[in-house]
């Protein structure tokens, strides 16, 4: 068992181990560094040539089930390698892969998108993959800080259809998008096995920060979106109040919007929390998934997928 099994506080365990199958488990799996994982960026090669080259470097890698153009490495070198210099792989964490799935049957034919906090573009980089460099991606990040490392992600990866935007999405112009994402600011609980100083300021005072930020910002998001057209919401926490308590919102201040089921095969996903804090959400949430680091060797991730 990990010595870091003993740092977790008493408070997190006490708010989360009632929503998992597994306490012991659970965790047992923060306190565990993640596999080293990677996507091939299609723009630039492709799946069987990274396959090829890994072999020549004599670094094992495994595929993922669920995404063909994912893999798991057993050596951080990869890391250093030719492919991910010159931006043929992206380094990324799986589920982090898994928002712009959600919508990849749309995006080869999508006019406009919109990532609405983008930065550093791991995601924004996987998106301007799936629409093959046509159509207009909008990559927008509040944080003019962070849109460097956007920038640089963006070139390094080809992505030729972006422009990158600097506004407070609350504040965004009034357009119409085909698709949008919503990876949300969040208190990101879910990260904990890459970076062990979430803790440091982790608190429900902080979760209920986040939550109402959140909350504009699903609304505003929802708003961007073109009828028939469809956004993600996601975050990398386990907080009810960030996740499912935001979506409820969401229905509640929009009766247009309706949530579609979410299936990754190959790939575990858990159910919604009905209800937190005395408060019952809508049944139409559960059609969310939340990801668990147990159940898949990965981090933790809330992904919901809604229709307009």
């Amino acid at each position: 068992m990990s010595a870091e099994y003993g740092r977790i506080p008493e408070p997190f365990r006490a708010r989360y181990c009632p929503l998992v199958d597994d306490e012991e488990a659970f965790l047992s799996s923060l306190g565990r560094r993640l596999p080293k994982s990677f996507r091939v960026n299609t723009l630039k090669s492709s799946p069987a040539a990274v396959a090829e080259r890994f072999l020549v470097y004599g670094i094992g890698i495994t595929p993922v089930p669920w995404y063909d153009d994912a893999f798991v490495c057993d050596n951080p070198d990869a890391g250093f390698s030719l492919e991910h210099f010159t931006g043929a792989i992206y380094m990324q964490e799986l589920v982090s892969m898994l928002p712009p799935l959600l919508i990849r049957d749309i995006l080869p034919d999508a006019r406009m998108v919109l990532d609405g906090c983008a930065a550093p573009g791991s995601k924004t980089t996987q998106l301007a993959a799936l629409m093959g460099n046509r159509g207009t991606l909008i990559a927008n990040d509040v944080s003019y800080s962070r849109i460097r490392a956007l920038k640089f992600n963006l070139e390094k990866a080809g992505a030729l259809n972006t422009v990158i935007t600097n506004r407070d999405l609350c504040a965004f112009t009034n357009m119409q998008f085909d698709a949008v994402l919503l990876d949300a600011p969040c208190s990101a609980e879910g990260t904990i096995r890459k970076n062990w100083e979430v803790f440091d300021t982790w608190s429900a005072r902080e979760v209920q920060k986040y939550a109402r930020i959140q909350k504009q910002l699903i609304v505003k998001a929802f708003d961007l979106l073109a009828p028939g057209g469809s956004m993600v919401y996601s975050t990398c926490t386990f907080a009810p109040e960030e996740n499912e308590a935001v979506v409820d919102e969401l229905l509640k201040m929009r009766p247009d919007a309706r949530l579609e089921p979410i299936t990754f095969p190959g790939l575990k996903a858990s159910g919604t929390v009905a209800a937190w804090d005395g408060v019952k959400f809508s049944p139409e949430v559960s059609k969310a998934v939340r990801i668990w680091p147990h159940h898949n060797d990965t981090g933790g991730f809330f992904l919901a997928k809604v229709k307009k």
